[in-house]
């Protein structure tokens, strides 16, 4: 087929969740259809160095400066529409997408994420498939347990035009992917949807191999998008609230926390006795492979964690909280070891520096479950056998527009 793919943020290289999840579908994609990129880029895209897998894919790229999105979000505040819809509103990328849909020039539109919803709503006249990923008013709805954050304002603006968005957007697609049940569960409570599939994230089990190789018996790993507000509280959490309890037991436990973007807030958690922090690194695979057991103590958000699916491929066993354990129980079972109270998480935690044999029988089920669940190959499945129904629709057609 041939497929428009529409998002907002250029996937090379395919940095944080949103990126990777558009880096790997469309590598998918091009094994067996012609795919045109519609994304916005604030610099010029280097198209050099992405390898064979990608030399087919055509790209149609839209300048978003910082004074675009600036007036983007002052127009937006006085809109009904959510804040991070208003955003990427683009007359220059609208009217190219229309040009082209107008000339034939397509057989389906693939939309990622709600913030680029608007631009397939009018074409209901060609099959339409929206990769949500996770429901961002469920995000919104647990941040209510949280204490209110400075830096949770836009969230806070925004959760009540989310929700009516959410309710309504499933109706303006053919197919809506999502990443866990409990999304699904809450998209259909909201919207009444039954066009709702389970798409969930995934891991490069080549790229993350799992390898039996030393590792630092003290060493507590937590990786993520630093700058991602939930990543950024999990982190806090777990320095403030867990690793006391685990370095009265274990005195020397180290705590690192790796990834982009880190904030002030967590800079300054390298202050303390046994945290380090380590920024932007190109390849966190080594730092993730080095310890012992990776956390991830996330206490409001939604979707899947790649934290958690990055360490179990690795052979790096997991302690997380009841939320973001929840996608990886398989029939009441899970090599995510999860607890809710500090004490009893850094309990678990202990246990796993402590005892080298729990610690590889649990590395062995978590890469288990990645293989039989979580390869992209297997991911996408469910997304091949919506685009080969939606090729069936289409040669039926066909074949009856011969008669007519």
């Amino acid at each position: 087929m041939r497929i428009a793919y529409l998002t907002a943020r250029y996937p090379f290289p395919p940095i944080g969740g949103d990126r990777m999840r558009v880096y790997y579908t469309l590598r998918h994609l091009l094994r067996n259809h012609d795919v045109t990129l519609y994304t916005f880029s604030s610099k010029m895209a280097k198209v050099q160095g992405r390898g064979a897998d990608f030399q087919n894919l055509q790209e149609k790229i839209f300048p978003m400066r910082k004074a675009s999105y600036t007036w983007n979000a002052v127009r937006g505040f006085f809109s009904h529409s959510p804040l991070q819809v208003e955003l990427y509103k683009s007359q220059s990328l609208r009217q190219t997408l229309d040009t082209d849909i107008r000339r034939g020039a397509f057989d389906l539109l693939f939309v990622h994420l709600i913030r680029m919803a608007e631009y397939a709503r009018p074409y209901s006249h060609i099959p339409r498939i929206l990769d949500m990923a996770d429901s961002i008013s469920l995000h919104y709805a647990r941040m209510d347990r949280i204490r209110w954050n400075p830096r949770s304002v836009g969230a806070w603006l925004d959760r009540d035009r989310v929700g009516r968005y959410e309710s309504n957007v499933p109706k303006w697609f053919d197919n809506v992917l999502l990443h866990t049940e409990e999304d699904i569960e809450w998209v259909r409570k909201q919207s009444g949807a039954a066009n709702l599939t389970l798409s969930p994230m995934g891991v490069d089990l080549d790229e993350f191999a799992f390898r039996e190789t030393r590792y630092i018996p003290s060493r507590i790993i937590y990786c993520g998008k630093l700058d991602y507000l939930p990543n950024t509280d999990a982190a806090v959490y777990f320095a403030k609230r867990i690793f006391p309890y685990v370095r009265r037991l274990v005195p020397n436990a180290q705590f690192i926390v790796a990834g982009f973007n880190p904030p002030r807030c967590l800079r300054t958690l390298a202050e303390t006795p046994g945290i380090e922090v380590q920024a932007n690194l190109p390849d966190v695979r080594p730092i993730i492979s080095s310890a012992a057991v990776s956390v991830a103590p996330i206490r409001f958000g939604a979707g899947i964690q790649n934290k958690i699916l990055q360490s179990l491929a690795l052979g790096v066993p997991v302690v997380a909280s009841p939320l973001a354990a929840g996608p990886f129980n398989q029939n009441g079972t899970s090599p995510v070891l999860v607890a809710a109270s500090p004490e009893k998480f850094a309990g678990l935690v202990v246990r796993v520096l402590q005892d080298h044999e729990y610690r590889m029988h649990l590395a062995r089920k978590g890469r288990e479950l990645i293989e039989t669940t979580y390869g992209w190959d297997r991911v996408f499945g469910s997304l091949d056998r919506i685009i080969e129904g939606h090729m069936k629709v289409a040669a039926k057609l066909s074949r009856g527009n011969l008669f007519v």
